[in-house]
């Protein structure tokens, strides 16, 4: 199983490094790796600063495939 979270689905309309719709996926297999890839995605692309653990963790799920 794969966890994944979307960047979307945490920053509404946010813009991605060429200026166009963020559709960032972080990728893991367990929410301690999804939360570490999204959090190090928020600081360095759209420098959102804070605790996001509880949010990511809210928009993660389960791809069984």
């Amino acid at each position: 199983m794969v966890r994944f979270a979307r960047c979307n689905s945490l920053l509404s309309l946010a813009l991605d490094a060429s200026g166009k719709g963020c559709r960032y996926v972080a990728k893991g297999a367990s929410d301690d790796d999804v939360v570490k890839d999204m959090s190090e995605h928020l600081t360095t692309v759209h420098q959102v600063a804070g605790d996001m653990k509880a949010n990511i963790l809210a928009s993660t799920k389960t791809n069984n495939g």
